[in-house]
């Protein structure tokens, strides 16, 4: 199983690729430090992305006043983007199917340990993903946590998202950290706030 988490959400060149062609198709005189804070990666990633693409054809280069270049697709980057966007619907469709047999196997997991209450702590996709995949079990979602402020007291899936510190509060017999990207930081919080509710993750 831990070999499929890796594999399901290692960033890939080809995704990139996608992101870049995607944004530029719209913009294409966006400027390679707005592209760099756009999708949150360094500027000399930036340029070498640039230069790679230039390179195979799939973007031309302009120089536009004042004192700035555009980066225009090709036609060889308006295929290459067509062919990247089937592979990526196929593999939206395949990482799915493999996040909520994760979800599932960790569902059977909590089951076996007589878990019929749980909590849900981390707003994000898979937490989406994980409340389909509830709905084939016979646990109970008992309440969303969430340690953003911005999520806080919002309506999620006919929730309120609640804070952390109201765990204490809530009676449930486990809780599942349902952010990948925040898993570790909410079980360093968890800990440091000694619950002692049962504990799971997805990965």
């Amino acid at each position: 199983m831990a070999d499929d988490f890796n594999t399901l959400f290692k960033p890939s060149e080809a995704m990139r690729d996608f992101q870049f062609l995607e944004e530029l198709e719209k913009t294409p005189n966006l400027s390679q430090r707005e592209l760099s804070n756009k999708f949150g990666i360094a500027l000399g990633v930036t340029n070498a992305c640039l230069k790679r693409m230039a390179r195979r054809g799939w973007i031309r280069l302009r120089k536009i006043p004042p004192r700035r270049i555009g980066y225009y697709l090709t036609p060889k980057g308006f295929a290459e983007k067509a062919k990247l966007t089937m592979t990526f619907l196929s593999y939206n469709i395949h990482h799915y199917s493999r996040l909520k047999a994760m979800i599932g196997e960790r569902f059977l997991e909590m089951a076996s340990q007589g878990v019929k209450r749980i909590v849900f702590y981390g707003v994000s996709e898979e937490m989406e993903v994980a409340y389909v995949t509830l709905q084939g079990t016979n646990m109970e979602l008992v309440a969303i946590v969430d340690d953003n402020d911005d999520v806080k007291g919002k309506n999620i899936l006919g929730r309120e998202a609640r804070d952390p510190g109201e765990l204490d509060n809530v009676r449930a017999d486990a809780i599942l950290i349902t952010s990948i990207q925040d898993r570790e930081k909410i079980r360093k919080s968890l800990k440091k706030r000694k619950h002692k509710t049962k504990l799971f993750t997805i990965s």
